[in-house]
C-alpha cells in the first residue's frame, strides 16, 4: 500500500545513477553514420569550409551537390552564376525645378520670326542701329509725344536745321519726315536722281537709300 505522506520528486531533481544510465543506453539503437542532407562537403586536404550567417558569400558560384542513398556516387550540378542585377541611375532633381526634356506631344512655341536691324550710317561717321524713334538734326529736341533718341550731326556747312528729320521704326518698316527744315530733306536712287520730301508727310524708306538732310548725307541699310 502507498504511503499518502510520500511526495513524488519531480523530473531531473536527482541524477540517475549508472544503471539508469545503461537502461537508457539499452533502449536507444545505434544507426550508423550517413550523409546528411544539405550538408557542405569537406574542401579538398581535409580542411573544412567555414560558413558564416552574414552576408552572402562574395566569391565564385559554388556547385551544387545532390546527396545519392548510400552506396551511390553524389551527383555535383555545374555552378551557376548569379543572374547580374542592374541598378537604375538616379539624377537627383530640385524641387520646383523645370523638366530638361518636354513631355511626349507637347506643342513648343512658335519661333519668332527675327526683325530686320536697320542702320543709319552718317557722314560723320557715325554708324546708329535704329530701334524706335530719331531726331536728327544739329542740336536736336523732342518733337512727338512718343520716346526719342536724340541724334546731334557734326555739319561744317551747316546745311543741317537744329531739329531736322525724324526717323521711325514701325512694325519692321522705316520711315522719315522732314521737320519743316530750312534745306529739305531728299533721298536718291541707284542713278543718282534726288527726289525731295514733302514736308510733314511721313515717307518708307528702302534698304539701299540714301538720304540727304540739306547737305549731309545719311546711307540707310538692313541686316
Amino acid at each position: 500500500m502507498e504511503n499518502p505522506d510520500f511526495i513524488v520528486p519531480p523530473p531531473g531533481m536527482f541524477r540517475p545513477t549508472d544503471a539508469d544510465a545503461d537502461a537508457d543506453e539499452e533502449s536507444t539503437a545505434r544507426v550508423p553514420h550517413r550523409n546528411l542532407i544539405g550538408a557542405i562537403p569537406p574542401a579538398p586536404g581535409g580542411a573544412a569550409p567555414t560558413v558564416t550567417d552574414d552576408a552572402a558569400p562574395t566569391g565564385p558560384a559554388m556547385p551544387t551537390v545532390v546527396v545519392a542513398p548510400e552506396g551511390v556516387a553524389p551527383v555535383v550540378s555545374p555552378p551557376v552564376a548569379a543572374p547580374a542585377v542592374s541598378i537604375p541611375a538616379f539624377v537627383p532633381t530640385l524641387l520646383g525645378s523645370p523638366s530638361r526634356t518636354p513631355p511626349t506631344g507637347t506643342a513648343r512655341p512658335p519661333a519668332v520670326p527675327a526683325v530686320p536691324v536697320w542702320q543709319l550710317t552718317l557722314a560723320d561717321g557715325q554708324a546708329i542701329p535704329v530701334t524706335g524713334s530719331l531726331v536728327l538734326g544739329r542740336d536736336p529736341a523732342p518733337v512727338t509725344r512718343r520716346a526719342a533718341t536724340m541724334v546731334s550731326v557734326i555739319d561744317p556747312a551747316r546745311s543741317v536745321s537744329k531739329s531736322h528729320a525724324l526717323v521711325e521704326l514701325v512694325e519692321g518698316e522705316l520711315w522719315v519726315t522732314d521737320l519743316h527744315s530750312t534745306n529739305g530733306v531728299s533721298f536718291g536712287d541707284a542713278n543718282g536722281q534726288r527726289t525731295p520730301l514733302d514736308p510733314g508727310v511721313r515717307t518708307a524708306l528702302a534698304a539701299g537709300v540714301s538720304l540727304s538732310l540739306g547737305e549731309f548725307a545719311v546711307q540707310v541699310s538692313r541686316a
